[in-house]
Order: structure tokens, then sequence, then C-alpha cells
């Protein structure tokens, strides 16, 4: 669980009663503390190694987790610039919409890279109504590797420059908290410090739906997984959190953290451009499978996920495409910033049953692979 290096170890203390009471201890013995993380009753630190042992015996210590490495979720090691026609996976919502503004008025929190001002994002007016940077303090939005900025254009680009391809909710608002670097990659404590910031500021932009396109391994035992921890809290605080399965298929067992959690809604990929010879649509190869440690039935659904179509980080007026669970899940994030547009009431656990209760079941394939189905764009004529 430590490094062996004999310097410092970046872990997550859990408080047995408040963060109050550890802090002064922390700071005074340990080292300085990095994020305050009062939802999940939790600290980041980097405490020297030689000192683990006796921090994890002290009287107000609950638990003491590595803080360890994550990463966004794509395929495709770069993106590809756009060169012929690519599905739009939100053509079927047009269709049945037409210019109905969907997702007016509802926040869509991106845990990511950042994003990066695309002209489909702040034209004509500026959908990215809040940025907060937990890496570098810059108060610009930006999106320095450009996984964020694909992301949220599936949620919510407009088309603006196109006409043509748009995001599933493309009146939606942005929320982008950069918590993952250049190369794609963070800590659990930044993305618990992003899911504290939403918590904190979450009415202030109506935010509803969180998505995160990220995650990491899950290691036993499940109940001191940090994000999952943190992800529990984040729809207990009345958030639906989207996040992608994963993408170390077709083997079973392979959903990431914090996929694996029952409360959250977890997205596999589909791949629309492969059926069988029957006409079938199948879950993409990479797509993770389940079941989970626990034995819960995972991924929850399945969406377009091969060869999406959106935003492109470097090029305000670019589109790119990328595959992955990571484009999977803001498929379902743009839908459920739909559903909350429509009816405002909604909890979380409403938001899933919706979702997962109106798939389509794929003949194919079995639980493990696709969950409860495709994603029904047309469960909006039901409601």
């Amino acid at each position: 669980m430590y490094s062996n290096n004999g310097e410092m170890t970046p872990v997550i203390i859990y408080s047995k009663t408040t963060i109050n009471e550890i802090r002064d201890c922390i700071i005074e013995n340990y080292g300085q503390i990095k994020y305050e993380l009062p939802f999940i009753n939790a600290i980041s630190v980097e405490i020297p190694k030689e000192k683990l042992a006796t921090l994890s015996s002290h009287r107000m210590i609950g638990a003491i987790s590595e803080d360890a490495i994550v990463s966004k979720a794509p395929i495709d090691a770069c993106a590809r610039p756009v060169r012929a026609k690519c599905g739009n996976y939100a053509d079927d919502m047009e269709r049945i919409f037409g210019s109905v503004e969907r997702g007016k008025g509802v926040g869509v929190a991106v845990i990511d890279t950042g994003v990066s001002p695309h002209y489909d994002l702040v034209k004509p007016q500026n959908r990215i109504v809040a940025f907060k940077d937990l890496l570098g303090n810059r108060e610009i939005p930006y999106d320095d590797d450009g996984h964020g900025t694909h992301v949220a254009g599936i949620i919510a680009g407009n088309g603006y420059t196109s006409c043509k391809y748009t995001g599933t909710a493309p009146c939606a608002n942005i929320i982008a908290i950069k918590a993952l670097d250049e190369s794609g990659n963070g800590t659990e404590s930044d993305i618990l410090a992003a899911l504290q910031w939403i918590i904190n500021n979450g009415r202030r932009y109506n935010i509803r739906v969180i998505n995160l396109s990220l995650g990491i391994k899950v290691e036993p035992p499940y109940d001191e997984d940090p994000l999952i921890k943190g992800a529990n809290a984040a729809v207990r605080h009345g958030y639906s959190v989207v996040t992608a399965a994963g993408n170390n298929g077709p083997g079973k067992c392979t959903i990431n953290s914090p996929g694996t959690s029952p409360l959250v809604i977890t997205v596999g990929a589909a791949d629309l451009s492969r059926c069988d010879v029957d006409g079938e649509i199948r879950v993409a190869s990479f797509s993770s499978r389940g079941p989970t440690l626990t034995g819960e039935t995972k991924p929850d659904l399945v969406a377009p996920g091969v060869d999406i179509c959106s935003l492109d980080g470097k090029n305000p007026k670019g589109y790119a495409v990328q595959s992955g669970t990571s484009m999977a899940a803001p498929v379902v994030s743009g839908v459920a910033a739909c559903l909350y547009a429509m009816r405002p009431g909604l909890t979380p656990a409403q938001v899933k049953q919706i979702l997962v209760q109106e798939a389509i079941p794929l003949k194919k394939e079995d639980r493990y692979a696709q969950g409860r189905g495709l994603l029904n764009y047309k469960m909006f004529l039901n409601l």
C-alpha cells in the first residue's frame, strides 16, 4: 500500500469523529494538509512512512487509505480529427425533440482535465458557467489534454460551429473542475476535492449531474475505497453521479471504481457500428464487464462509445473522434440533465431508475456486459 522509498507517502485519513478533531494533530505531528474533505469526514495529507503505524493506532483515526493515481478512461490514445461523416449520437434525440431546449438551466459538473472555451460551449452565450482549477489555480477555463472538452461537448455541445454535431443536452450548463493533469492523471484526493467543491457550490450553479469519465482499479475492501466513499456521499447529497465503466474488457469483474458503487450510474460502451449478421448491436469489446467484487450487476446500462464525434480541446472551432467508456458516460449525463430539466423534482435514485428501466436489452449480450441494455432516447415520450 505504501511506498518503500522512505519519503512522504500521500494518504487519505478518515476521522472517527470530525476532521476538526484530527486537523491540529496532523499538522503538528505529521505533515501539511492537502485537502479537507468534510463530506466524507476525511483529510488528505502526505505522511512520513515511518509515522504511518503510529498514526494508524491513533484513537481518533478510523482508517487510512492510499491516495492513489486516477486516470481518464478513453480507449483511443489520441483524438482523431474529423475527416469523414461520423454518426451523431444525438440524432435520435433531435428527431424526437426538434427545437426543444434540452437540458436548459441544468448544471452538469465535469471532473476531468479541464474544459476549453470551444465555440460550441461559449457561443452565442457562455455556458461554461464555472471553472475550478485544483491543480494550477488558474481562473480562465482551459484543457491541456483535450479529454475533458471532448466529454463536455458530448454533454452540452450546441453545434454552433458545425450546425451538426450536438450533445445530448445542448442547452445545459457546464461546470468544469480540473482535477486531472495534461496526461489525464490525478489523485483520488483531487477527485474527492472536486466532489467537495461541487457539494459546497452546487446550489449556486444548479448542479444536478456529475460526470466522472475516469476511474481506478478496485482494490478490496470495497468499503474503504476512497472514490466509492466520495461518489456515494455525492449521491446522498442529491447529485446524480454518472461514471465510466472502464476500458478493461472483455473479461469479467473489470469495472473500475467508482463504477462499482451501487448508487452511481455506471455506463459501458456500445458499438453502434458493430452489428452481427442478424443486425444486433453489440457491446464494445473494450468495455469493462461485471459483476463487481461484491456481486453487483454492473454496468447499469450502455450508451454509444465508439467513434464519437465531439469537441476538439485544442481547436475552438474543431471536432475530433474518440472512443471509450469515457465517451459513453457523458451521453447518459446529458440525458440525465434533460430529465432534470423536464422534471426538476426527481431524485438521483429516480433518475437512475428511469434510465435503467427504459433501456433496450441487447439480445446477444449478457447482463454483465450491458446491464439493463442500451440507453433509450425515446423514454422521454413516456414521461
